[in-house]
């Protein structure tokens, strides 16, 4: 009987063993986690051939063929091109910022289990922490964001410097964030809201564009009495917090201030996330509003809604100790050490300028954290007083070069002060640079009016229906004023627009859009106006 009993158990022993042996490894599904955690930064060398080279000067955007080692790995072939927009692009002979896809050209190679990332050139931050420091406090706050490591880059033999390694938007993004790839995942393009059709950048959902064109009747003609349709749509709760924090890191660049950087998430079946993308150039501004009311589609519709508006006001305060300096200088100092380590391999002088900037990074830092600590206990913006029939002067204008070789500054001429835009060369495809102001309206038809000059505009073809495109304008939303081009003097300009809301951040802005030519808009002639309903 006993030895019947040892028999049968140790039979059962080795079924188990045979079983457990047969068994798979469970396949970890972030395998990019220790990676990022660690920081190690990546020695990248890529080779062109000069027909792929030639490529990439004739056709950025497109992928060509190159060869890449990481870390002296060899990857075999891989598909590179260009990326970056006006103020970080940069040519292939230059010192561009690149897309790399490990598997587009049938490689199984990958970087620590990603197929795709980033190499961001660092134009805009030369401490080349912006993007780490802006990912870090999205992830304190549990907030899906695209990791951040760095990486060491050579072309062709020629030392590029030092880059930021990011992660891409792709399948292996959303399965991470939401565990899903059901869905579409829009790419903002550039300075572009929901109204477009915006580019699929991953994603099994259809490819019809009907969920954004939903989205887009959902957020228009809204009251303060639609929080529960917006609620059904959007998961209110992300979005919140995903506009405080763009707000507070001052990424100007961003979503809820200008359409910009950003992609949009939209699940079958759930509700649409907002994800923060760009984040090269936060705390510019050290007192720049967290309370002026939003001009884009979404943030504008979220935040009339009185209940959404509250909840934004209590995460400002919620979150405000993750932006406390004492909370990030040590983690600054340490990654600035490890960089500086690798760019001595480079010379004194870049390691010079890096510690400068990183300086200039803390210091931002501690100057948005005062501004914040008075901010999140100030009273509600309310909107601008403007009686029917009044106007009133308009002096903060800021300029923005949406391509390059765009000039913009505030300079006398002709004895006046104008707001000057110069599109400086003829390229393939227009310039642009704009001068923008916002003010909060109430509900009521307004008017823009200034005076302008332009020399020499050359403005984009008509389109096929005979409509004009660019020139010299006033520009309130998807209104336009008279469009000057050719050589004009001195002339009025009027651009009446509505705001439908019981109130709404409006963009106002002084346009130009040219192959070649410059525009001069007279600042004192800038004014706002209030019509009769």
């Amino acid at each position: 009987m006993t030895r019947s009993v040892s028999t049968s158990l140790l039979l059962l022993l080795a079924l188990l063993g045979t079983a457990v042996a047969q068994q798979k490894p469970e396949v970890d599904k972030d395998p990019a986690r220790t990676f990022f955690q660690k920081g190690a930064i990546v020695r990248v060398h890529i080779k062109l051939e000069p027909a792929e080279r030639q490529k990439l000067r004739e056709k950025a955007r497109v992928y060509a063929a190159a060869s890449l080692q990481l870390d002296g790995d060899d990857m075999g072939k891989v598909a590179i091109k260009l990326k970056g927009a006006a103020g970080s692009f940069r040519e292939i002979d230059d010192r561009p910022g690149f897309t790399v896809h490990l598997g587009k050209l049938g490689g199984e190679h990958r970087l620590h289990g990603l197929q795709r990332f980033h190499l961001n050139n660092g134009a805009q931050d030369e401490s080349r922490l912006c993007e780490w420091l802006g990912h870090e406090v999205f992830a304190a706050a549990q907030y899906p964001a695209p990791r951040v490591a760095h990486a060491h880059v050579w072309l062709d033999g020629q030392d590029l410097g030092v880059y930021v390694l990011r992660e891409s938007f792709d399948k292996q993004f959303l399965l991470r964030a939401f565990g899903s790839s059901a869905g579409n995942l829009y790419d903002g393009g550039f300075c572009q809201d929901i109204d477009q059709n915006l580019e699929k950048d991953s994603g099994d959902g259809p490819d019809d564009h009907a969920d954004l064109k939903a989205l887009r009747e959902l957020c228009a003609d809204v009251d303060g009495k639609r929080e529960d349709p917006l609620a059904a749509a959007i998961d209110i709760v992300a979005f919140v917090d995903f506009a405080a924090l763009e707000s507070m890191l001052q990424h100007w660049d961003g979503y809820t201030r200008n359409a910009n950087n950003f992609r949009l998430w939209m699940p079958t079946g759930g509700k649409l996330s907002f994800l923060p993308h760009g984040m090269d150039q936060l705390f510019g501004d050290s007192d720049a509003s967290v309370l002026d009311h939003p001009p884009t589609i979404v943030a504008s519709a979220v935040m009339q809604q009185p209940t959404f508006r509250k909840r934004y006001r209590e995460r400002l305060r919620a979150l405000l100790p993750m932006f406390a300096p004492a909370r990030w200088q040590p983690r600054l100092e340490a990654m600035a050490d490890k960089l500086q380590k690798e760019l001595r391999t480079i010379s004194a002088d870049a390691v010079r300028s890096h510690a400068d900037a990183v300086r200039d990074l803390e210091a931002r830092l501690m100057a948005r954290y005062q501004s914040l600590e008075r901010q999140v206990k100030a009273p509600e913006p309310k909107p601008l007083p403007l009686a029917i029939g009044k106007s009133v002067p308009l002096k903060a204008w800021n300029p923005a070069a949406e391509t390059d070789r765009v000039e913009l500054a505030k300079k006398s001429f002709q004895g006046v002060t104008a707001l000057h835009v110069h599109c400086l060369d003829r390229g393939d495809e227009p310039r642009r640079g704009i001068w923008r102001t916002h003010v909060l309206l109430g509900k009521g038809r307004y008017q823009l009016r200034g005076i302008a000059r332009c020399e020499g505009i050359v403005p984009p073809a008509k389109d096929g229906d005979g409509n004009e495109h660019g020139g010299a304008v006033l520009r309130v939303d998807g209104s336009t004023s008279e469009r000057l081009h050719g050589d004009r003097n001195w002339q009025a300009l009027v651009c009446d627009f509505e705001v439908g809301e019981f109130q709404r951040s409006v963009e106002l802005a002084c346009d130009v859009q040219a192959f070649l030519g410059r525009a001069w808009f007279r600042f004192d002639s800038l004014q706002l106006a209030r019509l009769p309903d």
